[in-house]
């Protein structure tokens, strides 16, 4: 555990009281009631946004049970930093935790920015166990201190950290938006040209 000072006003917690692990296990995904599944594989590292899912329809094992605003957590392979805020109620892998914030101590919307740190990805790591496929477990995890600031610093900190990722996404979208644009204005010059080409059957070299 962190044995360093906190800083002056900030206090020093268990995780376990300040995040609950709901593990509601869903042993038939078809009979979930939901219509979104979400392994790993569908989580991208540092983004707090699932972009991708699948069917229930296509997984069998035992899965989770998550709703719109739960923080879907993968706990095998930490270092893949792989967390998200869910939008949507789903299922997911049991590979992942499901975790949503106590009130009291820490924000819900400051939480997840929380778990994005450095300070906290480092220490899920060093109490991973296994070798191939290094994991961690809720009792373990729930028992670890950690130093976290008062309430209003907490809603200053994820009020700036919600408007840069924010901005962020919106300059994803739109880096996006302006590569589909090219491509569709390449598609139609060079298709143009070629369609020129077979009716008037001009040699290349006079293009």
């Amino acid at each position: 555990m962190d044995s360093g000072k906190p800083k002056p006003g900030w206090t020093r917690v268990a995780f376990g009281d300040v995040a609950v692990s709901v593990n509601d296990r869903i042993d038939n995904p078809l009979n979930a009631g939901v219509e979104r599944y979400v392994g790993l594989e569908h989580l991208d590292s540092d983004s707090l946004v699932i972009k991708r899912w699948a069917s229930p329809a296509t997984v069998t094992a035992t899965k989770l049970l998550f709703r719109k605003g739960d923080i879907i957590f993968g706990r095998r392979r930490v270092y893949q930093r792989k967390l998200a805020v869910a939008d949507f109620d789903g299922i997911c892998s049991a590979h992942a935790m499901v975790l949503q914030a106590k009130s009291g101590i820490i924000l819900p919307e400051f939480l997840p920015f929380f778990m994005q740190s450095d300070v906290f990805m480092e220490r899920a790591k060093a109490i991973s166990v296994g070798s191939l496929s290094p994991t961690i477990n809720w009792r373990t995890l729930a028992s670890e201190e950690f130093a976290l600031p008062p309430l209003d610093e907490q809603r200053r900190m994820a009020n700036l950290l919600i408007r840069i990722e924010a901005a962020s996404h919106a300059l994803h979208d739109t880096h996006a938006a302006l590569k589909a644009i090219r491509k569709s204005m390449l598609m139609h010059s060079f298709g143009q040209l070629l369609a020129d080409r077979a009716v008037r059957k001009l040699p290349a070299g006079q293009v």
